[in-house]
């Protein structure tokens, strides 16, 4: 059983908090229902959150720290393209494996949240292995001088873009989702290969 107020109860009620706001939206969000939910009391989770925007801030952070390690976990090797191509394929795991936490952290899903300090810094961190993965293949010879921030924020928002279809349901059926996605990221690469 989880320690009372212990990271794992603090995972698991996350994780049962993104179940409610995908079944129930923001509305169905409420740390008492949460509590009952999850079968705990109330106190532990007004003492890990305090109210439903510390609730919600945890879930952002949760978010953005289970992306992180996702591409965190991508090996480098000695290609970096393929290396950035296995970043781009771990984000969207991250997504397809906690879809309600990426609409919380990229999207406007509780209109009333505004991500504080700490959050915003989670994001920033979690975006460093894509600048790191497009400094790399320009180190290589792979793709061409320029910002290499500016050219993540491309291969980004093509990313996010194709996840955010995919969860919404809005691919067209014309193939296999991944294959999709690989393609788009083909794609978006293409301007800066040398």
């Amino acid at each position: 059983m989880p320690t009372v107020n212990g990271p794992e109860l603090t995972v698991r009620l996350v994780d049962e908090a993104a179940r409610l706001l995908g079944e129930q939206g923001p509305a169905g969000l409420s740390l008492r229902k949460l509590a009952a939910q999850a079968g705990v009391s109330t106190m532990p989770v007004y003492t890990l959150f305090g109210d439903k925007n510390g609730l919600l801030g945890a879930m952002h952070r949760e978010g953005f720290r289970r992306l992180g390690a996702a591409l965190d976990a991508v090996p480098h090797t000695d290609e970096p393209l393929t290396d950035l191509t296995e970043l781009g394929l771990a984000y969207r795991r991250a997504a397809l494996e906690s879809p309600h936490l990426y609409g919380l952290m990229f999207g406007r899903i509780v209109p009333e949240f505004s991500p504080g300090a700490d959050d915003r810094a989670a994001a920033d961190l979690s975006y460093q292995p894509l600048v790191a993965g497009v400094a790399r293949c320009q180190a290589a010879g792979v793709f061409t001088d320029g910002d290499p921030q500016r050219i993540a924020l491309h291969l980004w928002a093509v990313s996010h873009g194709m996840v955010n279809l995919e969860l919404n349901g809005q691919l067209p059926p014309i193939a296999d989702p991944q294959q999709l996605y690989l393609e788009a990221l083909d794609y978006a690469g293409l301007p800066f290969l040398t």
